[in-house]
């Protein structure tokens, strides 16, 4: 589970939005329609024929049964940043909004890296990005910004920063550093990039920058053309604001995913919360942020009736929600809530 601070981690990110050209102060309203306060959990048809977000092109196949991606909007990331009380209140409690946040975070700090990064001057001058659109998603470990790109330029200033060429071919190339082991993979819509983890020896960065822009660049075809259920989790839900999906092939989540180990000892840690979602194989979440008010939803996705629970749902998630709505139709739950005031 990712363990990082709100404070600051948001302190760091106003270093790396100013990486970002065009970026806006603020978010359009994307909230949902008004619930209703609880729910019983009664059959309904829950819609999950929707469109593919338009990061799907860049989820890359992998080798592990479990998937986790996140996808922030860059108007909402200025929005969490732009708050005057961003760094101030107690950390949400409430999954469905804990959840997405966390991706903020995970997010910001991968804007952080990249503004703190000798590819960074490349980066900016390179570009093309109209202002106040974009995205950034966090996949298979790796950070990728969508938009638009000098893809030539980007590949001059890249070598003249020192970087070296892995992989070049007509719609892509990878470089990296070799002093700190920083992956970047280009193409003329996407800006992806990675770093060494120490807690995972497996991890190979060029190589999943690599999987990455072959992806996005048609090279490669993308998870959601090979796996119809995950196909399925992708258009169940919006995709505006942050979204966020974990995902497994098996018929339910194995409880490592799902695993709380919050540290006693840091009160100001905050962490992707998904024990909730037991006996499922899927689940989308979406959050949009307008002003002070947010509105968020979860999808979760079971193989057989006996594994949904609606209620230890409904009393898991939403718990700080002006209003919740809960709605079942067959193996699948899908919950709706609005809230008011700060997030946090």
């Amino acid at each position: 589970m990712a363990k990082l601070t709100r404070r600051r981690t948001l302190s760091l990110a106003g270093a790396g939005m100013a990486a970002l050209a065009g970026c806006s102060e603020s978010s359009d309203d994307g909230g949902t329609d008004d619930g209703n306060d609880g729910s019983d959990g009664m059959e309904e048809t829950i819609e999950l024929d929707g469109d593919l977000p338009s990061y799907a092109s860049i989820l890359s196949e992998r080798d592990r049964p479990t998937y986790f991606y996140g996808a922030i909007d860059v108007e909402t990331m200025s929005t969490i940043i732009d708050d005057e009380g961003a760094e101030a209140g107690d950390e949400p409690a409430d999954p469905l909004i804990g959840n997405p946040i966390v991706v903020a975070l995970l997010c910001s700090f991968g804007l952080s890296q990249l503004a703190n990064s000798r590819a960074a001057a490349a980066y900016s001058a390179n570009d093309e990005t109209s202002s106040g659109e974009g995205e950034l998603v966090f996949a298979d470990g790796v950070y990728t910004l969508v938009g638009e790109y000098d893809l030539d330029g980007l590949a001059i200033d890249l070598e003249d920063e020192g970087y070296r060429r892995e992989t070049a071919e007509e719609s892509y190339a990878v470089y990296t550093d070799v002093e700190t082991g920083e992956a970047i993979g280009i193409t003329d819509e996407v800006y992806a990039f990675s770093y060494p983890n120490p807690d995972d020896d497996e991890f190979d960065a060029v190589a999943a920058v690599e999987r990455t822009v072959e992806t996005a660049s048609g090279n490669r075809s993308p998870k959601h053309a090979t796996d119809d259920e995950f196909e399925a989790l992708l258009r169940a839900g919006k995709s505006t604001g942050i979204t966020l999906g974990l995902y497994t092939a098996d018929d339910e989540f194995a409880a490592d995913a799902l695993a709380d180990d919050q540290p006693e000892d840091d009160a100001e840690a905050l962490e992707f919360e998904f024990g909730a979602f037991g006996g499922a194989f899927g689940v989308h979440q979406q959050l949009s942020v307008a002003g002070s008010d947010a509105s968020t939803g979860a999808v979760v996705m079971h193989t057989d009736d006996d594994q949904v629970d609606v209620d230890r749902l409904e009393s898991s998630l939403g718990t700080d929600a002006d209003s919740l709505e809960v709605t079942r139709d067959g193996t699948t739950v899908s919950l709706e809530a609005e809230y008011g005031g700060d997030l946090a």
